[in-house]
């Protein structure tokens, strides 16, 4: 269990340092030792109860009181332990921290009342657990009775089909997979979030086919899986007769399963298994259904991409993910559900309908429920404005039974996760509408928060499954994938925003500060989000001012009016100042007062300068300066920041001499450009064993011998970290030459990095080097010369997966825009070429020709392939490959996704047309193969080949005219 959580504060994390306190390095501790005790003793017995209570749905006002109390005792208690150890100078509560004198601890207590605050927060924790026994609230821990209550998605297997939007394609899609001849049991898994639209179609695919179908049934999946009830459910509708036998006796799961089994063997059989929760669920649930080889058939839909990945475990089923709707479709469904038409809209409500369907995303179930709502009001544009708002803030859910659906839908997915994952999502209420977060720096804030457990200490691994654990159950949208396959920005939907938000503040767990109006504040705020609340705004200063021994998290965004000075923010584990243009110097000269803080970023052009105390920043582990271009350095206490994990700064910073080789606790470095020492530097890179990420473009304008000696020592401690953690290797084109150039370069464990460079370093040739790097699992390089021994040489690396190659004319920017540009012959990957490899880029600028071609048997396992050409020069006559080129894309065989970018710069309309004809039509698979065809500089499309020998001929012109 993580330390922190949002129901249950930090009551787990305090307990942690309780029981260490009461260790014999704390046996000086004779005054106090007694109370510490009776507390740890008394908490941990609480912390069963208060652990049940947050992962309740409904509680009553009593018991949800007390939680709350508790939750807020544990955060007062674990700030009060956090600044004793603070004050003993070694602020941390592990075996071994401190061994101190009578004289010194006796001097702490007396002077900070350290003794008196202990036995105050004693008396709090009895009234607790006297309240606990006057309530009965232990009740909860031996019986947890609930409400059974119908469940809403049942109302999609019976309702009829009349009224869907946009089910055409999907249905099509669908259908024709569970209509193939094939004989061999097919799983045809729907995956999506809620309110999509997944039951409904596979019931209205169930009516339109069920006819060829033997036996048919349809059950749902609870979220904890009953088993029994599931397979009687399923037995009833495939033979009513032996259901009533089983009625009679007892039969056991096994038996169930074993008659379901029978009653199937030689029968075509249709089954829909709706809202799978968990792979194992489904695991026990299969086992029911034989492959009978009648051609019989299984829907399964889940919200979790893991599951219904699970559900498709043979090579004949087929995954279909669940879309949203489009604005056209989303403006029918919004318009056919209020006017039972979906074709107009009255003119004064079309700016405001607009405003409410962007709320809505292109869900399915958020449009229906809002649509009838307003089905029932007014339809005047005060009305529709005053929904619009309330969607925003959350307030439909509440106020609205028309809205309570969607409500539901989304508590479903959120009372399904586990407690700590509910943290982590709550945590994203701090961001504002819309924002697209940088994943990697979300992980980090939940690991400075103390959100994130790893019993093997590995916090970075156990973040990043978190976060791919919510965007699985789609409680996050990936919008940015990189061509690595990761997901780098995300967002929140704007619904599961309101719904968090309203969470949040529920649990007093964070504190969102917009230009909406707040009635009233706790009076201890724990985070707080400051969203452009304007100047002015004086209410968000008193709640920062009020609060700032409790506030943990301070996240800032934007224009809103300074934060007081940062003094006394003693409990402050997180400081994210996110486009503050505002902030400058004197808003954090006192920042080494905040003691706890784990987490930094300044994002301003004001900062010229960072002040020293922030070396007293004992627990800081991340320090992000990428947003401050006018920071000229680093101050020099920054040595003392023994626990900094991540320096990442902008390219304008100076590095001074002897600041990174006593960081020994660095793991990712990035944008290094500038160093006062490039020598030094590079010696103190060989102390950073736990680096794992390194970005830099240090190649410093320095005399011959002084830059070999440089480069020589860089290699040598480059080579050194290879051997403990360095796998990520970002760098420029002259060091990538100097350490891959040649073989007698080539440096003993390279072969260990996983990634390495970046596009805008452009080599001319793939390095010999490479050939060493058996690890190299991603590679991202540009060169400007590429012919079969360069394809021979990546297909060498026996570990790639992702490859982005962008070939490119040495200096291409020269040519004419209207001309083609130089001849490339193209090469060919072989049989088994790229054996491993499952995603490929492939970028050819200025050259004619398709570049690449692929025999039978090429690449495997490739997933994705996305190509960039220009129209202009791989449709254009002045090559043999041109029109009638086949790249041989018919012969990947694992390919999923193909993505073609078309430069439309200074082709004509029928060179782009015919491309993208072509594309359409390069592999036989079309229905398993996703073709996504996107045009770039559309604009600068040419109406024919008459036109463009005028422009060649003015700029001729222009360029004969520039030679004089």
């Amino acid at each position: 269990m993580a330390g922190v959580g949002a129901g249950t504060g930090a009551l787990s994390s305090l307990l942690g340092k309780l029981t260490t306190l009461l260790s014999d390095e704390y046996k000086l501790l004779k005054g106090v030792r007694k109370d510490i005790a009776f507390l740890e003793r008394e908490l941990r017995r609480m912390q069963i109860l208060v652990n049940i209570l947050a992962d309740m749905e409904k509680l009553d006002k009593l018991a949800k009181d007390w939680k709350g109390t508790m939750r807020d005792l544990s955060y007062d208690m674990e700030d009060c332990i956090d600044r004793f150890m603070v004050r003993l100078g070694k602020g941390d509560a592990k075996r071994g921290f401190m061994k101190r004198t009578v004289r010194r601890l006796n001097t702490i207590f007396a002077r900070h009342g350290i003794g008196t605050q202990i036995k105050e927060l004693k008396a709090r924790v009895v009234e607790e657990s006297e309240r606990r026994q006057r309530l009965n609230l232990d009740n909860f821990v031996t019986s947890t009775p609930r409400t059974v209550e119908i469940d809403p998605r049942l109302a999609a297997f019976y309702e009829e089909a009349e009224g869907l939007v946009a089910m055409d394609v999907p249905m099509n899609k669908v259908m024709a997979w569970l209509m193939e001849d094939s004989l061999e049991l097919k799983v045809v898994a729907i995956f999506g979030g809620g309110g999509l639209g997944k039951t409904t179609l596979a019931m209205e695919l169930n009516r339109k086919i069920k006819g060829y179908f033997k036996c048919r049934a349809s059950v749902s999946v609870s979220r904890t899986l009953d088993l029994d009830k599931l397979l009687k459910d399923v037995l009833f509708q495939i033979d009513p007769d032996v259901f009533r036998k089983c009625k009679k006796d007892v039969w056991t799961k096994e038996q169930l399963i074993r008659d379901i089994a029978r009653i199937l063997t030689g029968k075509r059989y249709f089954i829909i298994i709706d809202d799978v929760w968990k792979e194992e669920d489904w695991k026990i649930i299969k086992a029911a259904f034989p492959d009978n080889r009648n051609g019989s058939r299984i829907i399964a839909t889940t919200r979790i991409t893991t599951v219904a990945k699970s559900c498709c475990s043979n090579s004949g089923d087929q995954l279909y993910q669940m879309p949203v709707l489009n604005d056209v479709d989303s403006r029918r469904l919004f318009l056919k559900r209020i006017f039972h038409h979906d074709n107009s809209c009255p003119p004064q409500l079309e700016k405001v309908s607009d405003k409410i369907l962007k709320k809505c995303g292109g869900l399915p179930l958020a449009i229906i429920t809002i649509a009838s709502l307003l089905a029932n009001k007014p339809h005047n544009t005060d009305e529709w404005e005053r929904l619009a708002d309330s969607i925003g803030n959350g307030l439909s859910y509440e106020n609205d039974g028309g809205g309570k659906g969607m409500k539901d839908i989304l508590l479903l997915s959120y009372w399904d996760l586990p407690h700590h994952l509910k943290t982590c999502l709550l945590y994203l209420c701090i961001y504002p509408e819309d924002q697209r977060i940088k994943c990697e720096d979300l992980k980090w804030k939940w690991i400075g928060e103390g959100f994130i457990a790893a019993p093997w200490g590995n916090l970075c691994q156990e973040a990043e499954n978190c976060f791919n654990e919510l965007v699985n159950r789609n409680m996050i949208q990936p919008v940015d994938v990189g061509r690595d396959g990761l997901v780098h920005y995300c967002q929140v939907h704007d619904m599961v925003l309101d719904l968090i938000i309203s969470l949040s503040e529920e649990e007093n767990f964070a504190i969102v500060l917009n230009r909406r109006v707040c009635n009233s504040l706790p009076s201890k705020i724990r985070r707080l989000s400051m969203q452009s609340t304007g100047k002015g705004n004086k209410g968000a200063i008193h709640a920062v001012t009020t609060s700032k021994l409790h506030i943990r998290s301070l996240n800032v965004f934007g224009e809103t009016e300074p934060v007081p000075p940062l003094v006394n923010f003693h409990s402050l584990r997180v400081l994210d100042f996110d486009s503050c243009n505002w902030l400058e110097k004197e808003h954090i000269k006192n920042i080494g007062s905040c003691s706890q803080l784990r987490y930094l970023r300044i994002n301003s052009r004001q900062i010229t300068e960072l002040p020293g105390e922030i070396g007293k920043l004992q627990f800081l582990e991340t320090l992000d300066l990428r947003g401050c271009g006018d920071l000229i350095t680093l101050p020099s206490t920054m040595v003392q920041l023994q626990k900094l994990a991540r320096l990442l700064i902008h390219y304008h910073i100076w590095l001074p001499a002897g600041v990174i080789g006593s960081l020994h606790a660095l793991e990712e470095i990035s944008h290094i450009y500038r160093v006062d020492n490039p020598v030094k530097f590079a010696e103190e890179l060989r102390h950073l064993t736990k680096l794992r990420k390194l970005s830099m473009n240090c190649y410093p304008d320095i005399c011959s011998d002084y830059l070999e000696r440089y480069l020589e020592v860089l290699r040598s401690s480059l080579s050194e970290l290879c051997k403990f953690n360095l796998r990520y290797l970002h760098t420029s084109k002259e060091i990538g030459d100097y350490l891959l150039g040649g073989r007698r370069r080539r440096f003993p464990h390279l072969h260990l990095v996983k990634s390495v460079f970046k596009r805008e370093t452009r080599f001319e040739r793939i390095p010999m080097g490479m050939a060493s790097i058996n690890d190299l699992v991603h590679l991202d390089i540009e060169v400007e010369r590429f012919d079969e021994k360069s394809l021979h040489l990546l297909m060498g690396m026996p570990s790639l997966t992702y490859l982005q190659l962008s070939v490119v004319t040495e200096g291409y920017e020269k040519f004419g825009s209207y001309f083609p540009g130089k001849r490339f012959d193209p090469v060919t990957v072989g049989n088994n070429g790229f054996k491993f490899l499952k995603v490929f880029f492939f970028t050819l600028k200025e050259y004619t020709g398709i570049g690449i071609a692929f025999a039978p048997g090429a690449m495997p396992a490739l997933q994705r392939l996305h190509l960039r050409w220009k129209a202009r020069d791989v449709m254009s006559g002045y090559y043999e490959d041109g029109p009638g080129a086949d790249m041989g894309i018919r012969h990947l065989s694992g390919l999923t996704h193909l993505q073609v970018e078309i430069d439309c710069s200074y082709a004509t309309v029928a060179e782009v047309e015919a491309l993208e004809g072509k594309v359409t039509g390069w592999h036989p698979n079309r229905h398993t193969l996703q073709v996504h065809l996107r045009r770039e500089h559309e604009n600068t499309i040419i109406k024919d080949e008459e036109e463009r020998d005028k422009q060649r001929e003015e700029e001729r012109r222009g360029q004969y005219l520039s030679a004089f």
